[in-house]
């Protein structure tokens, strides 16, 4: 009874993990409620803002990506994206309110790094389980 026991809670452990997507592909989900969070944004706005915002981030990876060995030309095309998303934002939240999404994300973004420097130097980051394996002989 208690292997059966075990075995059902492995598999159900199991697939409960297989279900969530990995980190990388939940943070630009988590950027977007958190912005959503920190403005206070209505049930309409969030319901319009989201897929704006997913397209603005796709937009905003792929531009740091190509550009991630010139930085100031990475900055200037991201300053054009931002003004050209200005248009998108701004009947969703306001003129007035558009500015602070870019803030939020960068506040987001520095988030994220103090959080990875904090588990990095804690020996806590990613693939940091503990002392190397020692060498194989042969």
């Amino acid at each position: 009874m208690k292997n059966i026991f075990l075995i059902l809670i492995s598999l159900l452990l199991f697939d409960s993990l297989q279900a969530q997507p990995p980190l990388g592909e939940r943070i630009p989900e988590k950027m977007n409620l958190f912005i959503q969070k920190r403005m206070r944004m209505t049930g309409g706005e969030r319901e319009a803002f989201g897929p704006v915002f997913a397209r603005y981030q796709k937009e905003w990876r792929e531009t740091m990506r190509k550009n991630r060995e010139d930085r100031l030309l990475a900055r200037q095309q991201l300053i054009e994206l931002q003004i050209k998303y200005r248009k998108e934002f701004s009947p969703i939240v306001g003129e007035n309110r558009v500015i602070q999404i870019y803030d939020l994300q960068e506040d987001f973004i520095r988030i994220l790094r103090d959080v990875q420097q904090e588990r990095n130097r804690d020996g806590r980051g990613p693939g940091k389980m503990g002392p190397p394996p020692p060498p194989r002989r042969f």
